[in-house]
């Protein structure tokens, strides 16, 4: 017997809003969630009717169109009709059953198998979709700049990883490869040096709505139960304030949904050629909690094999890296078109020894007398407020956040056997509160306010022969306030101009710690307690001569504040740099031209009072100005449909970043060596002039809900500088990563099978490891050739 299920959802939007095309975001998942979701979002009363019609499964749809058209989409991949029954009424039921002659005996009725929405073909750019990261609902095709989004189904592929997946996958980011949780990320050719010390990190990374930290180390949080992963090139200043020269990362976890329980378990177990075995387990739970409330629940734990040998202790495959966290999400409506959503994430890392081998011996030996082991805690809690739908909208963020790294570096010598530990410490609170109106009728605006206060703290000690020495360490405080805001017009309808500025008041503090008295005599000269006060202007002017192609120029500033930093048992003072870039570039893709999309950028930053960071006599870095620079950058992207389900992609990258204008303290500090004329030393570090990826993805329907996917990609990265100063040599970059991803899935089953570091390549990823041996004496190889199997289950 039908029985019907009435999803009416009044949102009070005013008649105009209604007219407008609305910009839908509905979740992947049943056709009563996103019905629910639709109605919330424009105001329209959906009902459902029909046995198992709200049971349905049907993808994720977004872009901007009509109510109608949404619904029309959702009815054709779930088997439905939709009728209209009022001016914003609709009801969706099961197609009709076509005439059939009845049997003598009545055969059993299958279960009805999920249904999706059509797919795109594998990796090709969805269309016209939102950018979540413009902060104002901007459609992909109206964003001025480059922009790329990778799905969190791709990511999961292989296994419990974090940032090093989102590498593999573009061409423009890159990273650090100290080891988890304590490498630098960077966008583009924008790198300051290769550590992570007090200054403000050039990419800022978000989980959901929440900056993950602002000095330090990236957190290395796990790619688990990801909607999507969105790269914004930057600066970004105009939107997101400090520590955005590089650009935006933006990890979107998955929402809960309300109506349904549902849930997933994966397993994953893994082998390393050269080293020992790993593998990861995952779950994620589904809980509705009423009428319009539920929680998500994630949790993961992974170990990850060591392949790095030492003939000094005897020990093999010392460089194992355990991770572990989880993930709480609650969401629920408020009122009508208001919800709240609260996130709790937690993540904890510890790695038994570094990943480093020495240069000339074994490629994966190092001859230590110590363990070097490290560990990373993360933490972050944040509640959301937001309106989404109507013609202004709402969204206010207030949030909490720690990080702690611990750390023992190698400073031994062939006399006596000596580690160095450092202890970093970053906590930190922020609200930011914006309205916005995304475009509709010619034009756009978006105002906001952000609050922030950050402290972050380095200690450092040296043990020797049993004995502990305490060095010098240093706090950093930092205190904003800030006011933004953008404005959008649509000066023809296939022009469109933007502007928008910042203004941001910086209060500064920091101290030292064992510091001679020396040294405080000077730490207090050098006022500590200070202000800055930063005016960020952004403009930007983007055509659509013909549909399928894309034309735009931006101006855009960045900027980071100063800090203190420590030098042996000295603390000094470091000023705030500025980076302003300008951007051209073009997209084209269908209507234009069918079955192939191409993207390119050129960009020239010109950047003032670098932040950068040598070694001082420790071997330790030292955060200083090193002066003015600039920076080229060039990107090509594009993709082609070879054949249908076969797709053939690939990207290319070049950059060139100098100092053009040397400070004092760095003419000094090469005057020594002669080295500043050198050419090579004055180059940006640690971005290879040259970097590209290519990849083929393939997608095929077995029928009977079976689907068979496959990857195959090749990553080259070029030769690049490990860091400021004469002993952080060159050697690094030059070498080819390369993988094979598969996944097999059989209704609610996947098996996945992935193969990464094909050739086995050893390469050097990053030149460091001890203080005492820099440059040729160390390199970090690729982890070893890996096989992964794993099995996913969803309920």
């Amino acid at each position: 017997m039908p029985w019907p299920l009435a999803l009416a959802v009044a949102v009070a939007t005013p008649a105009s809003a209604w007219a407008a095309t609305p910009i839908i975001d509905l979740p992947r998942g049943s056709v009563a969630n996103a019905a629910f979701a639709l109605g919330r979002q424009t105001g329209a009363s959906i009902s459902l009717q029909g046995q198992g019609t709200g049971e349905r499964q049907v993808g994720a749809l977004r872009g901007a169109m009509p109510v109608d058209r949404a619904l029309q989409r959702l009815a054709k991949a779930a088997g439905l009709t939709v009728r209209r029954v009022g001016p914003r009424a609709f009801i969706l039921s099961p197609r009709p059953a076509s005439p059939v002659r009845v049997a003598q005996r009545p055969l059993a009725r299958p279960a009805p198998r999920p249904v999706v929405v059509p797919a795109p073909a594998p990796g090709e750019p969805p269309q016209d979709i939102v950018v979540t990261a413009s902060k104002r609902d901007t459609l992909s095709r109206r964003f001025a700049g480059q922009w790329s989004r990778i799905d969190g189904n791709d990511l999961a592929l292989t296994g419990v990883r974090g940032t090093e997946a989102i590498e593999t996958r573009s061409v423009g980011f890159s990273s650090t490869h100290l080891g988890a949780g304590r490498n630098k990320l960077f966008i583009r050719g924008i790198a300051d040096s290769s550590f992570s010390g007090p200054t403000q990190s050039p990419v800022g990374q978000y989980l959901g709505d929440l900056r993950t930290g602002y000095a330090g180390p990236d957190p290395d949080l796990r790619l688990v139960d990801m909607e999507a992963v969105e790269i914004l090139e930057g600066p970004q200043g105009t939107l997101y304030g400090a520590g955005a020269l590089g650009g935006i990362l933006l990890l979107r976890p998955n929402m809960p949904r309300a109506g349904k329980w549902s849930g997933e378990a994966g397993v994953g177990l893994s082998a390393t050629q050269h080293g020992k075995p790993g593998g990861d387990l995952t779950a994620t739970l589904n809980a509705p909690l009423g009428g319009s409330a539920a929680l998500r629940l994630t949790g993961y734990r992974a170990d990850e094999g060591g392949y790095i040998d030492n003939p000094v202790t005897g020990e093999r495959d010392v460089n194992h890296v355990a991770t572990s966290g989880g993930r709480l999400v609650a969401t629920t409506e408020l009122r009508p078109g208001w919800s709240a959503d609260l996130l709790l994430a937690g993540q904890r890392i510890r790695g038994d020894d570094s990943q480093y081998s020495d240069r000339g011996g074994g490629d994966l030996d190092r001859s230590s007398p110590l363990a070097l082991p490290f560990a990373s805690d993360f933490g972050m809690a944040s509640l959301v407020v937001r309106k989404d739908g109507g013609v202004v909208r709402f969204r206010s963020t207030t949030g909490l956040l720690r990080q702690s790294v611990d750390e023992r570096f190698d400073l031994s010598d062939s006399a006596t056997t000596r580690a160095l530990d450092q202890h970093s410490r970053g906590r930190g609170v922020s609200s930011e509160t914006r309205l916005w109106r995304p475009m509709r009728h010619g034009f756009s605006w978006l105002a906001g306010l952000s609050l922030l206060d950050y402290r972050y703290e380095v200690r450092r000690s040296r043990s020797e022969r049993g004995a502990t020495t305490p060095l010098g360490g240093v706090t950093n405080r930092i205190s904003e306030v800030t006011l933004y805001g953008e404005l959008g017009a649509e000066l023809l309808p296939w022009l469109d101009l933007t502007a928008g500025a910042r203004w941001t008041r910086t209060d500064l503090s920091g101290e030292g710690q064992h510091l001679s008295l020396l040294a405080f005599d000077r730490l207090a000269a050098s006022d500590p307690d200070r202000k800055e006060r930063r005016l960020l202007p952004s403009a930007s002017l983007l055509a659509r001569p013909v549909a399928g192609l894309t034309l735009y120029a931006r101006y855009q500033q960045g900027f980071r504040p100063g800090g203190l930093s420590i030098a042996n048992d000295m603390v000094q003072l470091y000023r705030h740099d500025l980076l302003a870039t300008g951007e051209a570039g073009f997209r084209i893709g269908k209507p234009l031209i069918d079955r192939f999309d191409l993207a390119a950028s050129l960009s020239r930053s010109r950047w003032r009072h670098i932040q950068a960071d040598y070694l001082d006599g420790l071997g330790l870095p030292v955060t200083a100005n090193i002066g003015n620079g600039r920076i080229w950058s060039a990107t090509l992207n594009g993709g082609m449909l070879v054949a249908p389900g076969l797709r053939l992609e690939g990207g290319l990258a070049w950059n060139d970043g100098r100092i053009t204008q040397p400070s004092p303290e760095f003419e000094r500090l090469f005057a020594a060596t002669a080295a500043l004329g050198t050419g090579s030393v004055m180059r940006i570090p640690n971005i290879a002039r040259v970097a590209g990826r290519a990849a083929l993805d393939w997608r095929h329907d077995l029928g009977g809900g079976r689907t068979l996917e496959a990857s195959l990609y090749g990553r080259y990265v070029g030769h690049s500088r490990l860091g400021i100063g004469p002993r952080l040599g060159e050697r690094q970059g030059d070498y080819v990563d390369s993988g094979f991803l598969a996944r097999l899935t059989e209704g609610p089953r996947a098996w996945s099978l992935s193969l990464t570091n094909l050739s086995d390549e050893v390469g050097n990823r990053f030149a460091f490891g001890a203080p005492a041996l820099t440059g040729d004496a160390q390199i970090t190889p690729l982890r070893p050739r890996t096989l992964r199997i794993g099995l996913d289950w969803r309920f």
